[in-house]
């Protein structure tokens, strides 16, 4: 991957993760929904000097924290500024009483952590230095996800504990120079997407999630028209005794803790749902290239990992077929989820994440700085209380038992229901480890545990024929709609009834539809506008609301009202 010969600060190609998580920025703006943030505690004889250097040298090295998006007409472009954008914040609280500070510290942290991010002004990185007393100091980080994923801050603190250590030693940094930047990541990713391999690989998917129905469960609420991201979480744990005999099942049958963990809790997901073909999603690095391993930067990449448990079979065979399904996605795992989207086409809903709606993994301890001259370093949890997922299970092996929580969306179920779902699990893995050649319906669920009964078969009503003809455009402003569309599409629509996402659109095409609209009528049009309103008429209706709107004429005018929407 050789980087290209690219002019300072010239603007760079996005990844295609990257580029999603800037359409959701604009689709739902002002949100610190992926705002990433880790936090230590430093104890000792700390030289802040150092510290900030150590930092800076970090920000310099990696030209993704110190950039910005921009929008052009070719769609979003990354721009890399100069070090100086990024200043560290210092509050001093060693005149404040010990319980006082801790209790300001907190608020600070959180205050943080709420702020959203400004993708058009570097950087993507906000750092505060906290002074509770001279020898107890708190550190905050803050990186937008678009900038980072979990492998990036093990990176990152490798980096910031080598600079410390040289700077408060009179030492000049000296880390070794950076074989490539994310941008030629990005660029190396696009130039390979019609590449024989990732077509290959693209087939796969395809064929794998054909007909796909993801796993839904019970929900104590109705799902709402659009995500809010509200959420809370429970503590889970897999004691040390289980957590043994789960890896001693494993090895028998060659099978690694991941996937005795997720096949357990796929068999939960079944019995809970009513449903035999179970779907989750999990992250991966999505590292396959050695040059981007020492690069912060955001490569993390989502499996959709299908298991077919009809039959019900014994949990051996259950292993057995999870470790296949896994063992193919990880052949596959090339092709990014947001492309997998945009060839999939799931039907869209701004209220559902697409293809699945339950994310399981097993994470590694949180990274650390290590090795800093004359402190002690402890992680700092924060409370994390945003929701991207129905159901996320995040587990984390301490080398004895495994500990973690599972998040949820807190607008659809009560805390109680995902408690019972926390206990099930666990009551469920002991059973299976305890009796692998049982079938999985010998299992009772405990009481308090809502599960479904599979739902009959139903004939599904066959589509009206379509009209021979669609009324053409009635308005100016369908007009421009429709010609706006057949210029960013390459299709002329049929006529005002057509739908956007029909004739081939996406989430790219979508904001650039909306920007060229909102600067031939001088107007700012959200993103969203197209995903509630997808034909010509709707969207023009949408859009002369907001006209009205915009000029006073009509207060009551709205042009995103409740009820069913689009998914990015």
């Amino acid at each position: 991957m050789p980087g290209p010969d690219r002019r300072a600060h010239a603007p760079t190609l996005l990844s295609f993760a990257q580029q999603r998580l800037w359409f959701l920025d604009r689709l739902r703006p002002g949100l610190p929904d992926h705002n990433v943030p880790t936090a230590v505690r430093l104890r000792g004889r700390l030289d802040e000097g150092a510290l900030i250097r150590a930092l800076t040298e970090v920000v310099r090295r990696h030209e993704v924290l110190r950039g910005r998006i921009v929008d052009t007409e070719d769609g979003p472009r990354h721009v890399a500024e100069p070090v100086e954008t990024f200043v560290p914040t210092i509050t001093d609280l060693t005149h404040t009483p010990s319980e006082q500070a801790w209790r300001r510290a907190r608020e600070l942290v959180a205050a943080d952590l709420a702020t959203p991010f400004d993708l058009g002004t570097a950087p993507m990185l906000r750092a505060r230095l906290i002074r509770i007393a001279p020898d107890d100091h708190l550190l905050l980080l803050v990186i937008h996800h678009i900038a980072c994923d979990g492998w990036s801050l093990s990176v990152l603190w490798q980096e910031f504990s080598a600079a410390y250590g040289a700077a408060v030693d009179g030492r000049p940094i000296a880390l070794a120079d950076l074989p490539v930047q994310y941008a030629d990541f990005a660029d190396w990713q696009r130039s390979h997407q019609a590449g024989a391999a990732m077509l290959d690989q693209l087939a796969y998917w395809r064929e794998h999630l054909a007909d796909l129905n993801p796993s839904v469960l019970p929900t104590d609420r109705p799902r709402p028209a659009a995500w809010s991201g509200r959420g809370d979480q429970v503590e889970i744990e897999i004691p040390a005794d289980l957590a043994e005999r789960v890896r001693t099942l494993g090895r028998a049958h060659e099978v690694t803790p991941f996937m005795t963990l997720l096949a357990a809790f796929q068999v939960l997901l079944a019995r809970c749902t009513g449903q035999a073909d179970v779907t989750v999603g999990t992250p991966i690095s999505g590292r396959t290239r050695i040059e981007v391993e020492p690069l912060v930067g955001f490569f993390v990449n989502t499996l959709v990992l299908r298991t077919d448990l009809s039959g019900d079979p014994g949990f051996t065979d259950v292993l057995a077929r999870v470790r296949r399904g896994a063992v193919e996605a990880y052949a596959h795992q090339d092709v990014p989820f947001e492309r997998l989207v945009q060839e999939l086409r799931p039907e869209r809903d701004l209220g559902q994440h697409p293809l699945f709606t339950v994310m399981f993994q097993l994470e590694d301890p949180p990274a650390l700085p290590s090795g800093l001259p004359g402190l002690e370093v402890d992680d700092h949890r924060i409370p994390n209380d945003v929701a991207k997922f129905d159901i996320e299970v995040s587990l984390t092996d301490g080398g004895d038992r495994l500990t973690g929580v599972i998040r949820y969306a807190a607008d659809l179920f009560d805390r109680d229901t995902v408690r019972q779902l926390s206990e099930g699990f666990r009551a469920l893995l002991d059973q299976l480890v305890d009796s692998p050649e049982r079938p999985i319906s010998a299992w009772e669920p405990p009481p308090g545990l809502r599960v479904s009964r599979p739902a009959p078969a139903t004939r599904r009503a066959e589509p009206e024929p379509a009209a021979e003809t669609e009324p053409g455009p009635a308005t100016e402003t369908e007009l421009l709609v429709l010609e706006t569309w057949a210029e960013v599409l390459g299709v002329t629509p049929g006529g005002v009834d057509s739908d956007f996402f029909e004739l081939g659109g996406h989430s790219l095409l979508a904001s650039k539809v909306m920007s060229r609209l909102g600067r031939a009528l001088d107007l700012e049009l959200p993103v969203a506008l197209l995903f509630y309103h997808p034909t010509v008429a709707e969207l023009a209706d949408g859009i002369d609301a907001a006209l009205l709107a915009d000029l006073g004429a009509a207060t009551e005018a709205e042009p995103l009202p409740a009820g069913k929407a689009r998914h990015p």
